[in-house]
């Protein structure tokens, strides 16, 4: 199993923090859960590692600032002209 270490998104939230998170090397996500939803960030380039063993729909573990989340990875949102990552969704399990 994969295991992606995050952040918590705390604030910055909305089309021009994501763009910055973005350029900074990070990217930002969502994991989605019955108890509501939690904004995460990843790094960007560990992300893209991992991703060669991480097809959609896998199941992987986010860690969140020491908390693990058992997770399926469920969409990957990217800019094809620029070659970058723009966002991540993961539904908790």
């Amino acid at each position: 199993m994969v295991t992606l270490n995050a952040t918590l998104r705390t604030e910055d939230f909305g089309s021009a923090g994501s763009r910055r998170l973005v350029r900074a090397g990070k990217l930002p996500a969502e994991m989605y859960g019955k108890d509501g939803n939690i904004h995460i960030v990843l790094d960007a380039h560990d992300f893209d590692l991992s991703l060669r063993k991480l097809p959609i729909g896998k199941e992987c573990e986010v860690v969140v600032d020491g908390k693990s989340y058992k997770c399926i990875f469920k969409a990957l949102q990217e800019n094809i002209m620029y070659g970058t990552l723009v966002h991540a969704d993961f539904q908790i399990v």
